[in-house]
């Protein structure tokens, strides 16, 4: 090996490393003598519109329990039912009722949570007494998948009954 190659194995690396230390140095000082100034961060606030509260439901808007294929139109909104309860059911496990206006699984039925029984009990609407009589029930129709056209019933003012 010649003192020529020698000399250029050993001098070309030393060259790279010099340049890139300048170049570390050169953007140290740059950034320490005209510093960035931080990002202005503008405060932000999210705002959700609030919905507007569902249109009062007019007495010639009652949809009768037997005419399915109109409440199943109505999913998704507040509508007033009518109808003959045919069967009230308890859940043993959850103590939930359910109100059947016909004896098919594709009729609508109204449900009463455990979590909403002891209301209905307080305000003499016991969900049991509801059996072979004519009611209407307000609130939000849903059409759920597993378990067909339902409402569920919160409040006893969801629930007039009109005769025996």
């Amino acid at each position: 090996m010649s003192a020529k190659e020698l000399l250029r194995k050993a001098v070309v690396p030393a060259v790279i490393a010099v340049a890139f230390a300048g170049g570390f140095l050169v953007h140290f000082f740059y950034q320490r003598w005209y510093p960035t100034a931080p990002a202005a961060v503008a405060p932000v606030s999210v705002v959700t519109a609030a919905s507007p509260p569902p249109a009062p439901i007019a007495e010639s808007d009652v949809v009768q329990a037997r005419e399915v294929d109109k409440i199943k139109e109505l999913a998704g909104a507040q509508a007033k039912i009518r109808g003959r309860v045919y069967r009230v059911g308890k859940s043993s496990k959850s103590n939930t009722y359910f109100i059947n206006f016909g004896p098919s699984r594709a009729a609508f039925t109204a449900v009463i949570f455990a979590s909403a029984v002891e209301r209905f009990e307080q305000s003499n609407l016991a969900p049991k007494s509801f059996e072979g009589k004519e009611i209407q029930v307000t609130g939000e129709v849903k059409d759920h998948p597993q378990y067909g056209l339902e409402m569920i019933l919160e409040d006893p003012a969801q629930v007039k009954i009109l005769a025996d």
